[in-house]
């Protein structure tokens, strides 16, 4: 073959890989093919896929988009088409299952006014499977343009729709629990002891179980958290009112902690489709105490909530040191926080498990606080350290309103004395 029909090839095939690709331009100074071959390689190949109808709840919906095939990725680009975005983070998932985080599109916010948004330079071989953005929209209605780049081939990306958090299990759920609802219906409609009710009391138990499998095993999608808390309240109601021993008191009592069980392990897992932070737990729990109060005395749902609230107020503390991590606040912010805290654990009721919740969460904020000003100290000059040291005197004088202990580790960490310093009150 000579030349002329090398390079007529290899033209041929630069425009079946690069149709719909980035584009390139190429001279007619390349003198054979072994040259054209060379500048082919060193095109970039894009792929790109459309997120439309970006959730506005906060910490917004994880968004899992496929490769029809694993190819190694250079860079991603993202740009909204409308409205503006914040990405809350983003992964690579590799062939092997592997995540790798996207550094420079993590917390960071675009609009669509804006030019596109590049992700730092990937040097990876292996090949990349999925692409994970979690993302919120900020105001109204947003739709993210994503390119995915790669030396190899042009990939090929599609929406995992059934991946997306933004297809719930809510639906899913309300369709089994109206079944579940109609054989219960029966169970009432039937003479005790019948074969009527004996058949009725059978189904229903079958798709309570169905129920619970469904809502404990799919990992594809999750029920959103409002709706989880709404069927949860719901089956605490129906547990409440149903007869003693009877197979809707057994049926609506294992709804109701399988129902809870996944919120809690959502909780603690961070499961991406279902963040709930260490607010909206305290949140959920006061709403489950205000519902216990109201109850009537002896009430099972009364003494279920009481058990659930127990539950909740262990794995608050845990949730916010985690936030605090995420943070990196200063010496003042994480001050402030313990000082919240600490407000709201003197204002809570003895009985309370805020009591516990609050000061557990102050001290770990004060934590944050006492390694933050080890370093920020040491570049203070006298006048600022003596300018602390009577500020935090004055607020270790005033144990009403702060935490004594807190505030003398400030004043020994901001004389540099260290434990040996002896402050005379």
């Amino acid at each position: 073959m000579n030349r002329r029909k090398v390079y007529q090839t290899l033209t041929s095939i630069l425009l079946l890989h690069t149709a719909g690709v980035a584009h390139a331009s190429f001279n007619s100074s390349y003198q054979d093919g072994a040259a054209l071959a060379s500048a082919l390689a060193a095109v970039p190949y894009e792929g790109t896929a459309r997120i439309a109808n970006i959730t506005r709840q906060r910490n917004g919906e994880l968004y899992i988009l496929d490769l029809s095939k694993a190819v190694p990725l250079t860079q991603l680009k993202v740009k909204p088409s409308t409205g503006r975005i914040r990405i809350i983070g983003a992964n690579l998932i590799t062939e092997k299952k592997e995540r790798i985080a996207v550094k420079a599109l993590t917390n960071v916010t675009i609009a669509a006014t804006e030019e596109a948004l590049a992700s730092e330079l990937f040097s990876l071989d292996t090949g990349i499977a999925s692409i994970e953005i979690q993302a919120e929209a900020m105001g109204g209605e947003a739709t993210l343009d994503l390119k995915a780049i790669s030396n190899k081939e042009v990939p090929q990306l599609s929406l995992r729709e059934e991946m997306s958090c933004k297809q719930k299990l809510d639906t899913i759920l309300k369709e089994k629990l109206d079944i579940v609802q109609r054989w219960a219906g029966r169970i009432d409609a039937s003479a005790p002891g019948s074969i009527q009710e004996k058949y009725a009391i059978k189904e229903f138990n079958k798709y309570v179980s169905d129920f619970n499998a469904t809502l404990k095993t799919d990992k594809a999608s999750f029920a959103s958290t409002e709706y989880t808390l709404t069927l949860l309240n719901f089956f605490a109601e129906r547990y409440n009112s149903s007869r003693d021993s009877s197979a809707a008191e057994t049926a609506y009592k294992s709804m109701a902690t399988e129902t809870f069980n996944v919120l809690l392990d959502s909780a603690q897992s961070e499961l991406p489709c279902r963040t709930i932070s260490s607010e909206g737990l305290t949140n959920i729990a006061l709403d489950f105490q205000k519902k216990s109060e109201t109850a009537k005395s002896e009430s099972r749902a009364g003494k279920l909530y009481e058990t659930m609230i127990i539950q909740i107020a262990k794995i608050i503390p845990p949730q916010y040191r985690r936030e605090l991590a995420t943070k990196s606040l200063d010496f003042r912010q994480a001050d402030t926080e313990g000082n919240k805290y600490y407000k709201l654990l003197l204002a809570s009721k003895p009985e309370s498990f805020l009591k516990s919740t609050h000061l557990d969460m102050s001290l770990s904020a004060y934590t944050v606080a006492e390694q933050a000003l080890v370093k920020e100290v040491q570049q203070m000059d006298n006048e600022k350290r003596y300018q602390l040291i009577v500020e935090f005197q004055a607020k270790y004088n005033d144990p009403a309103h702060f935490h004594q202990e807190t505030m003398m580790k400030y004043l020994l960490i901001i004389s540099e004395q260290g434990t040996l310093f002896r402050i005379v009150l």
